[in-house]
């Protein structure tokens, strides 16, 4: 019997009554060596093998026949296949496949009898030597594919029909007829189908024709009906320039539609430029340009641009009656100006608009803005105690009238006012069609004169009898009663209630307490008075074109006498017009003659209703009867000093300058815009225009000082202008420098030295204003403080300024004649001044890009080469001065060649230069001086960075300017030869040398203009991001710059940087323009620049909030767009976000300007050592010092606030433990302040200490901002204010703030692995070179 093994073993077989191996000794053997003996098997082991072998046998038995009977089924099944009839197989090849018809017809009738049968007897044939049924058997005498060819040659079926015995043929030949049939039906009926397609498809393209035309008439009816949305002319037509606006809008939306319907809405054409001719589209020249640019939009599309045209005609409709708005008000604005210098009070006009907002009513409140709330103010001046949905109450803030209220600050006038505004044109075009001069006015103004000085008498009669008899009023009761007399004056016209409320005003004036006013006001009257020159000629600038006489009284007061339509017009660079014929009448005359009778009788809305044209033919509305403006003497230097104010504001067009204590007309109006709302009710337009107009009243010293600050701004415009001319003049070259030695020898010539101890005192006195060392040299602005100065130390300063400047022009001539200066030279100063301007410019206008400057540069260099050089061929480069971060022994700084002319840009771009190198550059960085080589070959220390030119090639002249900052220190060079000359004689003379000077000095004012943007960019986009991360509800955010144009003499706006929908920030690479004509529906943007103002605003259905960056002289320099969506306001918690970023971003901005400017730089953290870390914490660094004063503030009070908790609520708890967690991470992390006994022990002095003196720079292991984090995050923005505690919204900002210069000192580390020095150690690489010269020198 045999073991049955299993499959894959190897077999074992053991015969029955083999003797085993188990005797004694071999058991012994195997104890004495220690293996385990083998035990013999027992009768159940025995048993249980044998069943395991007879269960095997029957397994393998039952497999055996399983695969007898697959074979067996198999064989059935084969023999059942060849019972099927042979029809059905050859009727296989009647399918529906028409494709196949014709191949299926071919094979039956000619290839396939012959080969189905030679198929069959291969198969028998393989059958029969046992090669068939999957067998692995291989015969070498028979080849399937010989013997088949065989039978198919021998079977040819032209030869032989032997195939047609087969029943399968027979069927064949039936298959191949009913083919044929099918194949000729298809042929017959393959026309009369081409037929019925192409039917089909003209019948499918006439009907989409006529539903393109069904739709393009629907779409004609729609802009038609369009039409009548954007129709608000008489004359029934729509400007052409609003259309290509809408039009350029939806382009620019379509950019934000979903991927499917951006790349679908496209125009049918490119849009063309913006009509400028004013042309204009009736209603089917409307709906026709329309529909050629939407013609291929599809139906979605064609919704959304008919909704956005709907908002940009509702909008369209807004802009016309705001316009009309505008003109009353721009009227209102000069019935208020009583002294005529065109600016307003600006604290005042605020005051009344909150005297007005408590005192209105509910009705017309609700359109009102809160006049206290940022954008009626500024975000620095807006009362943020109060939130947005409380209003305060009558009672508790009574209506005081503008006259009781005592001033907040003397409104100084501006530099640079916008008072050549509407008057000022028409001034001039009257003057151009010849209307009355003011010699021809003089006589009505006389009779106008003793008009009102009649009327006054029984006016102060009747003020004098109140006084004596009537009750005394307090301040209090006339001012709770003028409110409503406004409101009601609609009803009560009458003339006696408009006198009686003129006496009380006069009344409150005499009653009110002026002494610090009338102190100041006689203070400048006798600075005045000293002035011998100034008793015999008063002079003062009148923008609106007034003149009048004022004579001073026995008692030290003056009388006004106001001269109607005293107008002096004016032309710049021209003297005064001649006089016209003095019976010369017009209309103007007529107009003012009945406004001024209206006025008379007490009708207050003559004014108010003043229409367009009456605005054209009035140039200045006069106040009424009780309002007298103070008028000068005529023959004065008025003309003078007002020609140069037109000037100096026409260079700067619609721009005005944002004064916190004055609004020019322009301003005035913005801001009671911003006042009325976005949709003001007429009543309450109304009623606001005349409160304004009968509360707004100065007095008459308040009129003299604004006058007197007005003039000595005029006299400063005209010293600087006239300076400045002097200056370019002096400098012909334009090196932008004068030797400060040559201008004090000319200046000891004047009076034959008798001014030299003035000349000595400017000296010193600008010795001690200065704050860096000198150079003997002067730039424009400190030539003209030195003259200044000089002219001040002067006797009767003011009187010598002009013969002293008369003397240094003549001067200046006469040195020009004897130096045998021609004409061709002077030629030469003008051109080289023009291309030293296009450097400037092309920084203005670059779009905070240094590429277009260096462009610029060489521009300039190469045409004063080619025109004032002698033709030379020369090559430039600039180089910057860096820190040395790679190799310190090789000096602390380098010079990296950042730009170069064409020829050696692939030899120098990129290339940096060390001290141990050769070269003259560094020498000039330390001297401070340009450093000239005639001969390079001659030189022997000069590096030359192109290995291919030959020595016997380096023949010219080399030059190297230093370029320097508004402080003198060196940060750059600019390096010029002529190497590539072939010239015998191409070496740099004098006058060339000193216009590479005056190349550099414009350079480096361009270069620091574009970095002062590139770092007030990089500010903006650390504010945008708290912005967004503090207000979820801002949807988008843009900033833009302002740029001259000089092509349109106006500003474009610069998109410079937005955010996405998930607020992300995006910098753009090629910065598009924004054109004031292109961008109608978006002018908030442009009226925000205009005034230098916040503006708010709707747009394309969305709120947005305009909010200006103001340079050094308060226009704005920069725009910051908030989107907030459909929203009217933000919540308010957001609200108060948004203005603390933007205020403390305008902070930002006005510290970069003083660094520019050469003031020192305030650096308060550690990280701020790094200029290029600084600008990127400068934003968050200013938020610290907010929430350290804010902390310091706090008193005990408010800390016992926290300690009186027994349970506080969880957010608090969380945000002390944050707090901690700076401080203390270890104990935090291991739960010590879970306790709030424990945490509320922390809260005492020494944690105010902290918070007020903590560095989140400083140190070298800070703590990973995620750790902190997390004790935070179940602790929302929003829900911090709600609970009324003041200390836990401080620490919560302040913790915020520490993680975020913490995370930006970590990166900063991360990044420079090697930590910079110090600024210190740049200024002492670059400054001290100013202290090695005058140590030389001295």
């Amino acid at each position: 019997m045999t073991d049955v093994q299993k499959p894959g073993t190897p077999k074992r077989v053991t015969m029955v009554g083999e003797p085993r191996n188990t005797s004694a000794g071999s058991r012994g053997s195997a104890k004495r060596n220690g293996s385990p003996e083998k035990r013999v098997p027992s009768a159940v082991q025995r048993w249980k093998r044998q069943h395991e072998q007879s269960m095997m046998e029957k397994l393998v038995g039952l497999r055996n026949t399983k695969k007898e009977l697959t074979k067996i089924s198999k064989e059935q099944a084969t023999n059942l296949a060849r019972k099927i009839p042979t029809e059905l197989l050859a009727r296989d090849w009647l399918n529906v496949i028409e494709a196949t018809l014709e191949t299926r017809a071919y094979l039956v009738e000619k290839l396939m009898p012959t080969l189905i049968l030679g198929m069959e007897k291969l198969l028998n044939e393989a059958d029969k030597r046992g090669l068939a049924n999957g067998s692995d058997k291989r015969d070498p005498n028979f080849n399937p594919i010989n013997h088949l060819a065989q039978y198919l040659m021998r079977n040819n079926p032209r030869y032989s029909n032997f195939s047609e015995a087969s029943p399968y043929v027979r069927s064949l030949r039936e298959v191949n007829e009913e083919l044929k049939k099918e194949l000729f039906n298809i042929e017959d009926n393959r026309l009369a189908r081409i037929k019925a397609e192409a039917k089909r498809r003209r019948d499918e393209r006439e009907k989409m024709e006529e539903q393109k035309m069904f739709e393009q008439k629907e779409r004609m009816k729609l802009l038609m009906k369009q039409f009548m949305e954007w129709c608000v002319n008489p004359s029934g037509s729509v400007e052409l320039q609003l259309l290509q606006n809408a039009l350029r809008s939806f382009v620019e939306l379509s950019e934000r539609f979903p991927d499917h319907l951006s790349e679908a809405a496209k125009l049918s054409h490119p849009l063309e430029p913006t009509d400028v001719t004013g042309k204009a589209l009736t209603v089917k020249e409307f709906a026709k340009y329309f529909a050629s640019y939407t013609s291929e939009l599809n139906s979605e599309l064609f919704d959304r641009f008919m909704l956005h045209m709907t908002k940009c005609a509702a909008a369209h409709r807004s802009l016309s009656h705001r316009e009309a708005r505008r003109i009353h008000l721009t009227n209102l604005f000069l019935s208020c100006d009583h002294s005529g210098i065109g600016l307003l009070d600006r604290h005042r006009v605020l005051s009344l608009f909150e005297n007005y907002w408590d005192s209105a009513k509910e009705e017309i409140k609700h359109n009102l803005r809160n006049p206290r709330k940022w954008p009626v103010v500024e975000v620095d001046e807006a009362d943020d105690t109060l939130s947005d949905d409380e209003e305060v109450k009558e009672e508790q803030i009574p209506s005081l009238p503008a006259t009781t209220e005592p001033p907040r600050s003397p409104p100084p006038v501006t530099a640079e006012p916008r008072e050549q505004t509407i008057v000022e044109q028409k001034e001039d075009e009257a003057s151009d069609k010849g209307e009355p001069t003011p010699e021809t006015q003089q006589q009505d103004a006389k009779e106008e004169q003793t008009d009102q000085k009649i009327e006054e008498k029984p006016e102060q009669q009747k003020e004098d009898g109140e006084k004596e008899a009537g009750p005394e009023q307090t301040t209090e009761q006339v001012a709770e009663k003028k409110p409503e007399e406004a409101e009601k004056e609609e009803e009560n016209k009458g003339e006696g209630q408009e006198k009686e409320k003129t006496d009380t005003e006069l009344k409150q004036e005499e009653q009110k307490p002026e002494s610090a006013k009338e102190e100041e006001t006689a203070e400048l009257l006798k600075k005045d008075e000293a002035k011998p020159e100034e008793n015999k000629e008063t002079t003062d600038i009148d923008t609106s074109g007034k003149e009048s006489d004022t004579k001073p009284d026995e008692s030290g007061s003056q009388k006004s006498e106001t001269k109607e339509g005293g107008t002096s017009t004016e032309l710049p660079d021209q003297g005064p017009e001649p006089p016209s014929t003095a019976g010369e009448t017009t209309e103007q005359q007529k107009a003012d003659e009945s406004i001024e009778e209206k006025e008379k009788e007490g009708d207050i809305e003559s004014d108010v209703a003043l229409t367009g044209e009456l605005l054209q033919s009035q140039p200045k509305t006069p106040g009424t009867g009780t309002q007298q403006a103070v008028s000068f003497a005529e023959g004065t230097n008025f003309e003078r000093e007002k020609t140069a104010m037109t000037q100096i504001s026409r260079s700067h067009s619609q721009m005005s300058i944002f004064d916190e204590n004055s609004v020019n007309v322009s301003q005035f109006v913005q801001l009671t815009e911003t006042f009325l709302g976005d949709e003001p009710s007429t009543k309450g337009f109304e009623t606001l225009m005349k409160y304004i107009k009968s509360e707004y009243q100065e007095t008459e010293e308040e009129k003299m000082e604004r006058l007197v600050r007005a003039r000595r701004e005029a006299m400063s415009s005209r010293r600087k202008m006239l300076l400045d001319q002097l200056f370019d003049k002096w400098d012909n070259d334009g090196s932008g420098y004068l030797d400060q030695d040559e201008v004090e020898n000319v200046m000891m010539k004047y009076k034959d030295g008798q001014e030299s101890e003035a000349i000595e005192t400017a000296k010193v006195e600008m010795k001690k204003k200065t704050k860096h060392p000198t150079d003997n040299r002067l730039s424009k602005r400190e030539f003209r403080n030195f003259v200044t100065l000089v002219a001040d130390a002067m006797p009767g300063a003011d009187a010598e300024f002009e013969y002293f400047i008369e003397f240094l022009n003549n001067s200046v001539e006469q040195a020009s004649d004897m130096l045998n200066r021609t004409y061709a030279e002077r030629i030469r100063g003008e051109a080289r001044k023009k291309w030293l301007q296009y450097i400037i410019t092309a920084a203005d206008t670059g779009g905070a890009s240094i590429e277009p400057v260096y462009k610029a540069v060489f521009q300039a260099l190469y045409k004063d080469a080619e025109a004032h050089g002698g033709g030379k061929n020369i090559s430039a480069n600039i180089s910057m001065l860096e820190r040395n971060t790679t190799d310190r022994t090789r000096g602390d700084v380098v010079l990296r060649y950042v730009a170069a002319t064409t020829e050696d840009a692939d030899f120098l771009l990129g290339k940096i230069l060390y001290k141990d190198m050769m070269g003259i550059s560094f020498s000039a960085v330390e001297t401070g001086k340009p450093i000239h080589v005639p001969r390079v070959a001659n030189h022997g220390n000069i590096m030359f960075w192109n290995p291919y030119r030959k020595p016997d090639e380096r023949e010219g002249s080399f030059i190297v300017i230093p370029l320097k900052d508004r402080r003198k220190r060196v940060f750059g060079l600019l390096g010029i030869d002529t190497l590539s000359d072939h010239h015998t004689k191409s070496i740099f003379i004098t006058h060339e040398i000193q216009f590479f000077q005056g190349v550099a000095k414009s350079f480096s004012i361009a270069y620091h203009a574009i970095d002062m943007r590139k770092k007030l960019l990089r500010i903006t986009e650390s504010a945008v991001s708290w912005i967004h991360r503090r207000s979820p509800h801002v949807k988008e955010v843009v900033a833009y710059i302002v740029e001259p144009d000089e092509e349109s003499k106006d500003f474009v706006l610069r998109k410079m940087m937005m955010t996405d929908k998930r607020g992300s920030i995006q910098n753009m690479q090629n910065p598009p323009r924004l054109e004031r004509k292109d961008n109608l529906f978006r002018d908030y943007l442009f009226k925000a620049v205009d005034n230098s103002e916040s503006v708010s605003a709707d747009a394309y259905g969305e709120r947005h909030l305009a909010f200006p960056l103001r340079d050094d002289q308060g226009r704005a320099s920069a725009i910051l767009d908030i989107s907030i969506g459909e929203m009217k306001q933000l919540p308010s918690h957001e609200n108060r976000e948004v203005q603390r970023m933007l205020r403390l971003l305008q902070m930002a901005h006005k510290e970069i300007t003083k660094e520019m400017a050469g003031e020192e730089k305030n650096v308060v953290l550690e990280a701020e050592q790094n200029e290029e870390s600084r600008m990127d914490i400068m934003f968050d660094r200013l938020m610290l010092m907010e929430l350290r004063e804010n902390v310091n503030k706090l008193d005990t009070k408010a800390f016992a606030e926290l300690r009186s908790y027994n349970d506080p609520p969880r957010i608090v708890h969380d945000i002390l433990k944050s707090v901690k967690a700076i401080f203390d991470f270890e104990e935090t992390e291991q739960g010590l302040y879970d306790d709030w006994q424990q945490m509320k022990g922390q809260i005492n002095n020494e944690l105010l200490q902290k918070l007020a003196t903590y560095d989140p720079t400083a140190g070298q292991d800070l703590i990973q901002p995620e750790k902190i984090e997390k004790y935070l995050k179940d602790v929302p923005h929003g829900e911090v204010a709600k609970h009324s505690s003041v200390p836990a919204q401080h620490m919560y900002n302040w913790v915020f703030v520490c993680l975020s210069l913490i995370e930006h000192t970590l990166k900063m580390r991360e990044n420079n692995a090697d930590i910079l020095p110090p600024e210190s150690e740049k200024e002492n690489s670059g400054e001290n070179l100013l202290q090695q010269e005058t140590e030389a020198e001295s």
